[in-house]
């Protein structure tokens, strides 16, 4: 018998088990913490580089920037990888076999035509006859090799067939090199990896080093894709869980149907089944996680602010347990991404979004909050504003009027929150 449970307690328990309610301390020095808050919680979204620092920030009670940076860089049991959906996701080192075999299908579908496309395009823009693959991607591997990380502009500098145009350039009318588009093509492939960045912390400027010398050791091949394909299921399951195949399949975004049943079936031993008041549909989680469910009670309120395609946001296909129907065309983008969310107490209230040469926070709420969950709103977006290294802790808090897409990042002045005290239309609440 599946055990039944109400709407509210998985909503509760849901944003408490992606640790956005009490969250772990987490000290300057502890790089290796961060790992065990990924493994939690789910892969988290690596592009823009910003994000994957703001969700984790969401999910501690304090981050510097380093632990990051020593996770992904110094100690590597972090990387970054396309997967899900063709989208770069930041995962356990040990864990790249398993993700690279279960989105291999998708990923690699046709991209032996579209290299040789890339060539060909790239060919015909410099009139010049360019090397084949089997010519470029050695000798990429062997300049990376002896010279270490680089970006794609300097391997053009040694390599200058990779500086060639391409005629139909990146698909959104932008002139486009042959570089940047070969050069991630191989992390698909995994031969590649997404370094260090360039620049500021908050740069999107990657440099890429050969998979076999970054993470030496591992191999890709060394799990078959059907258990591969089990064992990130697993994963999505312990981090989101209840689930239902809906929310897999939406998730992998590439495995067929039968194929995520058939999965699930193979780890029955290991998943409870859930029946949510309200749903028909038939929901599991892991076993061991069940009492913590049915025991769990919120101690106090809480508020999070998680960046533009937060994986906790991507994670379903229904999202009804913690957004009103109504407001999910304003949530989500044309691309079915998520915007940078608001929640309290489990539940999407609003949109906010930072932006950087303003540094200012610009909060968009669905209705007026009460002035308590306002005061909980202000001191988050002030952590975030320091974590920005904002100058000030500029936040501006408005009432969303369904503004179009284009004026997403608007923020009415309505509410208006400063340092000294929340004003809600009209009436302060001392803080």
């Amino acid at each position: 018998m599946p055990i039944r449970v109400s709407a509210d307690r998985v909503r509760a328990y849901g944003f408490s088990r992606q640790r956005l309610t009490s969250r772990p301390p987490l000290e300057a020095a502890q790089g290796a913490a961060i790992l065990p808050i990924v493994r939690a919680c789910g892969p988290i979204r690596a592009r823009p580089a910003l994000s994957t620092y703001l969700s984790l920030l969401a999910r501690t009670e304090h981050l510097a920037r380093h632990a990051l940076d020593d996770a992904l860089y110094r100690d590597r049991t972090l990387v970054r990888i396309p997967a899900m959906h063709a989208r770069l996701f930041v995962v356990p080192s040990d864990e790249f076999p398993s993700y690279y075999q279960a989105s291999r299908p998708i990923l690699q579908e046709g991209l032996a035509g579209y290299l040789d496309d890339l060539l060909a395009d790239a060919g015909g823009a410099a009139g010049l006859p360019l090397p084949g693959i089997a010519g470029l991607v050695p000798r990429i591997l062997e300049i990376l090799s002896a010279r270490g990380p680089s970006t794609v502009q300097e391997l053009a500098t040694l390599l200058p067939a990779l500086d060639a145009p391409l005629v139909r350039g990146n698909g959104n009318g932008a002139s486009s090199r042959l570089g940047e588009r070969l050069i991630p093509a191989m992390c698909v492939q995994g031969l590649l990896v997404r370094a260090q960045t360039r620049g500021s912390w908050r740069s999107d400027l990657f440099s890429y080093a050969p998979t076999t010398s970054w993470l030496p050791g591992l191999r890709l091949d060394e799990i078959d894709p059907d258990e591969a394909l089990r064992r990130v299921i697993l994963a999505h399951v312990a981090a989101f869980g209840p689930v239902n195949i809906g929310d897999v399949y939406q998730w992998l975004g590439g495995a067929r149907r039968q194929q995520v049943a058939a999965a699930l079936m193979r780890l029955g031993e290991r998943l409870a089944h859930v029946q949510i008041v309200g749903s028909s549909r038939d929901y599991v989680m892991l076993r061991e996680h069940v009492d913590a469910m049915m025991a769990y009670r919120p101690t106090a309120r809480a508020v999070a602010l998680l960046p533009p395609k937060d994986s906790y946001v991507m994670a379903y296909g229904d999202t009804s347990r913690f957004l009103d129907e109504a407001y999910r065309e304003r949530v989500f983008d044309r691309a079915g991404e998520a915007h940078g969310t608001v929640w309290l107490d489990g539940s999407i209230v609003g949109l906010w979004s930072h932006q950087l040469r303003e540094e200012r926070i610009s909060v968009r709420l669905f209705a007026a909050l009460d002035p308590e969950a306002l005061e909980l709103l202000h001191g988050e977006a002030r952590r975030v504003c320091r974590f920005l290294e904002f100058e000030s802790s500029d936040v501006v808090v408005g009432l969303d009027d369904d503004m179009d897409d284009d004026q997403a990042t608007i923020a009415l002045p309505s509410m208006a929150v400063d340092d000294g005290s929340i004003a809600v239309d009209g009436t302060t609440a001392p803080r």
